[in-house]
């Protein structure tokens, strides 16, 4: 367990209405080296896990097994005399139409479900689904196989949001694949990507921050809790989407507030601390902060998100977290390895969104002259004069 010395309750934090510095510790010190940063990245892990998400658990007594059933894996975890398990499904490219990168396929693995899974075995993609139910329940019974192996309790070292479980399935699959199944399938883990959409593309943000094996992180639509900054308000704001198609000025409803978080329906995502917030201001980090712990320079962070109809989700805060995080990729010289693609619309991965990621990874693992603009992973229509909000500018550098 990690110390918890220096830190405060909640109740103890002091009001901030800015975005937190990425470069400043907790104790108010400065990051002055590269070395340093990845000293505060993992301060900001503690952070996160002490006050939102809850307790990344030590895997280092589990041991992680696999047997494999026609498209099914079956994943199999012991640790302190306890054993859980639970199913994966799988596609792997046909080597016969498809040729197999040295070490194997790069996979995407997916909560749930992901709609182009023939698109992205034809792009020489694998891709696995879990269903996040076998690992935790998406309700306050805290039922499922991680809760089976770490059962939340009355303190905090006890106590890991759903959101975490989630991220940690992920991790359950990557051990699978190092421990042996990628030379069954052939699927090269190093070269693994994460999404999922909705509260799949918090928990696919939340898994990026804490597995830094994951090459790609892609949250989805992820809103309040994922990629969308706490301290961003949209709500009550027009927008031009003439680009899109639209008329008249688009006006932004409700964004997802603090208290939604906070319900009996989501409070199951966090931990005990977090419910204790009063006011997003408290908050000791913001989004652009977990989107920072994807900065290293073999990772790789692209965010996805929906212009319209999406206003839960607040896209104008998921691209200030895009401006806010890059600042971070940029210091560690690899600010083309943050990348943020806004579709029009639809609550969902697109066809658009998929075909932007492969290019933008094929680009990035083995060098292929992208046959689209990467540089569109760049811009928003917030840069267009009628939508900028001055709170941009200091990150537009």
């Amino acid at each position: 367990m990690f110390d918890t010395s220096g830190l405060v309750s909640v109740e103890e934090l002091p009001r901030n209405s800015a975005l937190p510095d990425p470069f400043t510790f907790f104790n108010g010190e400065k990051v002055d080296s590269e070395a340093e940063w990845y000293e505060r990245a993992e301060e900001l892990r503690r952070l996160y896990q002490y006050y939102m998400y809850g307790v990344w658990p030590d895997s280092s007594q589990e041991q992680v097994t696999y047997s494999i059933d026609g498209d099914v894996m079956n994943i199999t975890v012991e640790k302190g005399g306890k054993q859980v398990s639970f199913p994966v499904t799988y596609h792997v490219p046909d080597p016969e139409t498809v040729p197999m990168p040295e070490n194997g396929y790069p996979v995407i693995i997916a909560f749930l479900l992901l709609g182009q899974v023939q698109y992205a075995n034809e792009r020489g993609y694998a891709v696995i689904t879990l269903n996040t139910n076998h690992i935790a329940a998406d309700n306050l019974s805290r039922t499922g196989v991680f809760y089976e192996l770490y059962p939340y309790g009355q303190t905090w070292q006890e106590q890991t949001g759903a959101l975490m479980a989630w991220a940690w399935g992920v991790s359950k699959v990557i051990d699978a694949l190092e421990n042996g199944a990628k030379d069954q399938l052939n699927i090269n883990p190093e070269y693994s990507i994460v999404t999922g959409v909705s509260r799949w593309g918090k928990a696919a943000a939340v898994a990026g921050a804490f597995d830094q094996r994951i090459k790609v992180t892609v949250p989805a639509c992820s809103g309040a809790g994922g990629m969308a900054a706490f301290r961003y308000v949209s709500e009550g704001k027009t927008y031009d989407y003439s680009a899109l198609g639209l008329d008249t000025p688009y006006l932004m409803s409700a964004n997802e507030p603090l208290g939604s978080l906070q319900s009996s329906a989501e409070r199951h995502w966090f931990n005990n601390n977090f419910l204790r917030f009063k006011h997003v201001d408290y908050l000791p980090f913001d989004q652009h902060l977990l989107a920072a712990l994807c900065a290293a320079p073999d990772r790789y962070l692209f965010i996805t998100g929906s212009y319209l109809y999406e206003d839960w989700t607040n896209p104008p805060g998921m691209w200030f977290t895009y401006l806010a995080a890059r600042q971070v990729f940029d210091y560690l010289g690899i600010k083309d390895q943050i990348a943020i693609r806004l579709h029009r619309d639809g609550h969902m991965i697109t066809d658009g969104d998929l075909v932007y990621l492969l290019e933008f990874c094929d680009y990035h693992f083995y060098g292929k002259e992208a046959q689209i603009d990467l540089e569109a992973l760049t811009r928003s229509l917030y840069l267009e004069p009628a939508n900028f909000d001055p709170a941009f500018a200091p990150y537009l550098g």
